[in-house]
């Protein structure tokens, strides 16, 4: 008899949606340089791209600094110093619209995987919980899963930027563990990321299944004992 759980803990990008995007491309630095010039920010497209990289790195080095191993940033301040560079303060709301604005032009890809939706819908027929643990950026994956349908399929949501943490980090895991009240014994995390979502789960005492996609890292070596290797995502509705 398989074991039953009471609680499933989701990856996102990956795991339930196919994503592909592309912040390298031309395209998408002169899309944001044309957006910025309406506020008065006159710059190169190559002048965006080595600001916003910079950006990021000085963040990811801070935060590693104050938090350490598994620290995850936020991108509002990189999205905001974008905008006031032109000297104009730039509102929250007006954040979160450049936000979205650049991670629409660097999508090629953003759609369910097949059986995605009927999963969680099932897990919620059945009585159960789904949970969103994701590595992502809330000013990117918020509208992303409204846009998809997935917000209301969820009886939780913690994404990485908002907790300061990422997948492996323990941190994450047990932030999710606490704030719904889930019991190890009876959660399961099921991802596409053998480290991230196998063995960060088994650290904290929870088992895994694993999907392999197009988005997974190569694997290095074996998955954990309490691992199960899934098909395709479809394949978990035999735990529900």
């Amino acid at each position: 008899m398989e074991k039953q759980y009471d609680a499933f803990l989701f990856d996102l990008y990956g795991t339930l949606v196919d994503i592909h995007t592309d912040e390298e491309k031309e395209a998408l630095w002169q899309a944001c340089a044309r957006e910025l010039k309406d506020r008065g920010v006159i710059a190169h497209p190559e002048q965006l791209r080595e600001q916003y990289t910079q950006g990021v790195r000085e963040l990811e080095a801070r935060d590693r600094l104050a938090r350490g191993p598994g620290a995850e940033i936020d991108l509002e301040p990189v999205f905001r110093g974008m905008l006031e560079a032109g000297g104009s303060p730039a509102s929250a709301d007006q954040v979160r619209a450049f936000a979205a604005f650049f991670r629409m032009a660097s999508l090629e890809k953003l759609r369910l995987f097949p059986g995605a939706a009927e999963l969680l819908r099932a897990i919620r027929r059945a009585g159960k919980q789904a949970y969103l643990l994701s590595n992502a950026q809330s000013l990117f994956t918020r509208p992303e899963l409204d846009r998809l349908g997935l917000t209301a399929l969820f009886d939780g949501i913690l994404l990485s930027s908002e907790v300061g943490y990422q997948k492996p980090a323990p941190q994450f895991y047990r932030a999710m563990l606490e704030q719904y009240s889930l019991d190890p014994a009876r959660t399961v995390m099921i991802g596409n990321d053998d480290e991230a979502d196998c063995r960060g789960a088994a650290a904290v005492g929870l088992d895994s299944c694993y999907v392999a996609t197009e988005q997974s890292p190569a694997l290095t070596r074996p998955l954990p004992e309490n691992c199960r290797v899934l098909r395709v995502i479809a394949d978990a509705m035999d735990l529900v």
